[in-house]
């Protein structure tokens, strides 16, 4: 095992924002670098920080090829000069490919392609060049290690056996439309195909194909499908590509658009969607195309045109969907509009009378989605759709949706669907107040609807495998529903646990749930959580057992999803019991994490990797028992070991910047505390870079509600990443982050407590100065920092990124972004405020950082951006007006053009360097810049610009 070193943390909102220095700076007032002993290592400085390297294990599989042979990773630079690693395991020997990513593996595990990308510098003068950025591919023989670059390759696949590789290129970019010249579109984007490239991979040779649109191969089999996309329709068609006999066929040719090609899994099923123009709609209809056995010669075509009403037809923006015998295929049913009026009315004069009406939009109280939500979702307004079982062989389509305010999801392996239905709380769910949902069954024969049950959570809803029950959660327990008989079991009410978490300070009306793992092979149980064990739980409530023990050592069991590619595109795969279960584990309180193999018939996991570390990201090569996993700590950068099942036995395959030793590095311990209420929390501390006992410190305190899991979290030192923990650290501050716990309507309040009793236990432990302690945040934890400002005493220094600072107007605002009204964030989000403003107006006014603006005594930095669409920006600049008011020292950072978080480069560090330079002055008694002292007036800000273009 190596030597632990350094770690990245999970942020809340806003701690990982990324992207001018567009900057205004208001000011109202009344160097980096640690110090360390002669001799001892310095810490990295902002000029060192590009090299360092996070570690990127690719979903499917974890990056193992199928034999497990070969290990695929990225890594990230803080430069952003990344670059995909490509492992020998037996050897160690790489190949890197810079600025690749998302690699495949063939079946054969013979061949390897990435995507291949560019640097950060060259996508700019690209952009600003007006040039398209097309990525190429990178096609790796593992065998020979030769590795070959094709260009302007948007897509490519594998074929099933590893035998060919399909390429797609970039279709040619459709002429820029003027803004007045766009409509709502009523059908995908009709744009030309490209050129497809098939390669066979043992011989080198390509056939290519002109003008394809979608391609698609066999999940089992070796038929390439593919739509021909010709400019100009002429040639437009289905074709179907045998490689290995080298032979091609035409199944459909016409000028029709063919969109939404699909194979039935494991078979020569093919399905397809079929334009149908007609004057006087908007949009055409769509006609259903299906073969079956089309691997025959003589495959038989079905086609579906639906007795459909006039205002009604098949929709291009749902893609069909098999079912698993292939007799029924979903489709969506939308609204079919008729175009508007080509009357004589329509004369130039007429348009000018229309120009000349009022633009105005009508905000209803009966609005279920209000209209800034509303406009936002137009467009998927426009394609939205009801499901629909087009029966293959009599060619009836049956509708099974109803209307916009349900879900509608096939059962597995029954001639039934079900439907969510939540219309009757539809408004109350606007402003946040869980109703639930009726569920139905839906029989796919006839449309017909039985409801089978009421006020359900529609989060938690599956139907199992083989389609004999589904699991819904209610009222703080999981029900089953016997698809066949309809009848409803509580299944967990005699099972002496909770499977809902009722410690959790959500104020919520539905308590969360912990979810569950999935079902076992056959129906014959579901795997439910409660807050530390897994249970095995009979459909019918008849047995229950606890398959782990975590409860005593208060560790935490869930299952791990080894075949998560799978079962993301196939979500009835079930989970099989005949073979080990991987569980991981993680020490609610200690913080330790890793890995047991529960075997078959065994109920008593086996511990395999149980480390004061965090690990994570285990995955599994797909035809070998090979596994690899992620080991990391905030002192040692992550890294993968690969091994067998037995996993102790793992060997490290990768280094993660091996240059750290050369540097001074900090380190992370828990710290144990609670709040005046006795709720025993934690908070994670991270000591600076080069400590020296004895020495009293300055500390940084980075808050967002809780954050002690992050304890073993490594951390790249960035200044685009601006509240970077390591970048404090090396600076030569104590970073801490507490957990915050919130009573309902006291949001401020419960910061002020628990955050006040967190640092009281560090300054108890004598390491940091109590006269030299500052606090900061990011949105929700921008209002922690923005209200500990203006409510306590406790802190030299602050900043609050994009914070809320009033929640009375907060109450009436809307996240602009999302289009969503505040009162729901408000009542029973972030905030916990239960009752309207009129309500309880007082709860609002005390929870509020601008009615302690009067009395604030710490300095404070704002930040904003001017078109952040989730805080109001305005919400920065209501504090600075009455913290300026009262003659209190208030600066704000007014980003131009930026959201929420900085993308900006040039934006991200400016303001990295702004907050280290606030607590430098303020915690560290440094000079401090002329920008906190005297503001930068805008025509001063405005002359340098001018030198700086003209230079």
């Amino acid at each position: 095992m190596k030597s632990i070193r350094n770690a990245r943390c999970v942020r809340g909102a806003g701690w990982r924002l990324a992207a001018t220095t567009s900057l205004t700076v208001i000011v109202m007032t009344g160097a980096l670098g640690a110090q360390s002993s002669p001799g001892a290592l310095a810490p990295p400085s902002p000029a060192d920080f590009g090299q360092w390297e996070r570690l990127q294990l690719p979903f499917a599989h974890g990056g193992l090829s199928p034999d497990g042979k070969w290990l695929a990773y990225g890594i990230d630079r803080t430069s952003r000069e990344n670059e995909l690693r490509v492992t020998r395991i037996a050897d160690r020997t790489t190949k890197v490919i810079a600025f690749g990513s998302g690699p495949i593996f063939s079946a054969d595990s013979k061949w390897m392609a990435a995507a291949v990308g560019y640097s950060e510098a060259q996508e700019e003068k690209m952009r600003k060049d007006k040039q398209r950025i097309e990525r190429k591919l990178a096609l790796l023989n593992l065998s020979t290690g030769d590795l070959s670059t094709i260009d302007a390759i948007e897509t490519f696949a594998f074929s099933p056996d590893g035998s060919h590789l399909a390429m797609r290129g970039y279709a040619p970019e459709p002429p820029e439309k003027k803004k007045d010249d766009e409509k709502p579109a009523y059908d995908p984007p009709d744009e030309p195909g490209a050129t497809l490239i098939v390669r066979d991979l043992a011989s080198g040779r390509d056939l290519t194909f002109g003008s394809v649109g979608e391609f698609s191969w066999q999940t089992k089999g070796s038929l390439l499908a593919f739509t021909v996309a010709a400019e100009g329709h002429t040639g437009n068609g289905v074709q179907l590509f045998d490689p290995a006999a080298g032979r091609l066929r035409v199944l459909a040719s016409s000028s029709s658009r063919y969109v939404g090609l699909v194979w039935r899994k494991d078979s020569s099923d093919l399905a397809v969607l079929q334009s149908r123009p007609e004057k006087g709609r908007d949009g055409a209809a769509w006609d259903l195309l299906a073969w079956t056995d089309a691997a025959a010669a003589r495959e038989t075509l079905h086609r579906g045109n639906a007795d459909l009403a006039a205002s009604q037809r098949v929709v291009a923006f749902r893609k069909p969907q098999w079912s698993e015998d292939g007799a029924v295929i979903f489709v969506g049913i939308g609204p079919w509009l008729e175009t508007a009026s080509t009357s004589a009315d329509d004369s130039p004069a007429r348009e000018e009378a229309e120009d000349d009406r009022a633009d105005v939009d009508v905000w209803h109280p009966l609005d279920v989605s209000v209209m800034p939500k509303q406009k936002i979702d137009a467009k998927r307004d426009r394609e939205r759709s009801d499901l629909a079982a087009w029966h293959v062989e009599s060619g009836r389509i049956v509708r099974l949706g109803a209307r916009a305010t349900e879900r509608v999801t096939p059962v597995p392996r029954h001639a039934l669907a079900y439907a969510l239905d939540w219309s009757s709380s539809a408004l109350e769910r606007s402003w946040g107040r869980f109703g639930g949902a009726s569920l139905s069954l839906v029989d796919v024969e006839t449309g017909k609807r039985t409801v089978v049950a009421d006020h359900v959570d529609d989060r938690y809803v599956s139907a199992s495998p083989g389609g004999a029950y589904l699991l819904f959660y209610r009222d703080g327990h999981y029900w089953t529903v016997n698809t066949t008989s309809g009848a409803v079991l509580n299944i967990t009410r005699g099972i002496k646990a909770s499977f809902v978490d009722v410690d959790s300070d959500s104020t919520d009306v539905t308590r969360p749930a912990f979810g569950w793992a999935g079902w076992l092979a056959d129906d014959r149980a579901v795997l439910l959580y409660d807050k530390f064990d897994v249970w095995q739980v009979a459909p019918d409530g008849s047995a229950a057992t606890r398959l782990t023990d975590g409860r005593g050592e208060q560790v935490q069991y869930r299952c791990v999803d080894l075949d998560a590619e799978s079962r993301f595109e196939d979500r009835e795969t079930a989970i099989d019991r005949s073979r080990p279960i991987f569980l991981e584990l993680f020490g609610l309180r200690s913080k330790k994490s890793g890995y047991a193999r529960l075997d078959p018939g065994s109920t008593s996991p086996e511990r395999l990797v149980w480390l004061d570390r965090e690990v994570s990201r285990l995955g599994k090569a797909k035809d070998a028992d090979v596994f690899v996993y992620m080991v990391q700590s905030f002192e040692d950068s992550p890294d993968a070991f690969v091994g067998g099942a037995a996993l102790h036995d793992a060997a490290q395959v990768t280094s993660t910047n091996p240059f750290q030793s050369s540097f001074a590095w900090g380190r992370a311990e828990l710290v144990e505390y609670k709040n005046s209420r006795g709720v025993p929390l934690q908070g994670v501390l991270h000591y600076p870079a080069g400590y020296v006992p004895g020495r009293m410190y300055p500390m940084v305190v980075y808050m967002y509600e809780q954050l002690s899991d992050t304890l073993h979290r490594y951390s790249a030192p960035s200044e685009r990443d601006y509240y970077n923990v390591s970048s404090f650290t090396s600076a030569g501050y104590f970073l801490y982050q507490p957990d915050i716990v919130f009573q309902p309507r006291e949001p401020g309040l419960s910061v002020l407590d628990c955050v006040g009793a967190a640092v009281e236990a560090v300054i108890r432990k004598g390491v940091v100065d109590p006269k030299r302690i500052g606090i900061i945040g990011h949105s929700w934890g921008g209002f922690d920092a923005s209200f500990l400002a203006t409510h306590s005493q406790m802190f030299a220094a602050a900043v609050a990124g994009a914070p809320i600072t009033d929640l009375v107007s907060n109450y009436g605002d809307h996240h602009w972004r999302q289009g969503i009204a505040e009162t729901d964030h408000i009542e029973t989000g972030q905030q916990r405020m239960v009752v309207p403003l009129w309500e309880d107006p007082n709860a609002y006014i005390r929870n509020s950082a601008v009615f302690g603006a009067g009395t604030m005594r710490t300095p404070l930095l704002v930040e904003v951006g001017d078109d952040d669409g989730t805080v109001f920006w305005h919400q920065g600049v209501e504090l600075y007006n009455a913290a300026r008011r009262a003659r209190k020292n208030v600066v704000l950072l007014v980003y131009a053009n930026e959201d929420h978080g900085l993308r900006k480069k040039a934006n991200q560090i400016d303001y990295h360097r702004r907050i280290m330079a606030w607590f430098d002055h303020y915690l560290k008694g440094e000079p401090a810049p002329a920008w906190i002292t005297e503001g930068v007036r805008y025509l001063d800000r405005e002359g340098q610009r001018v030198r700086k273009s003209g230079s």
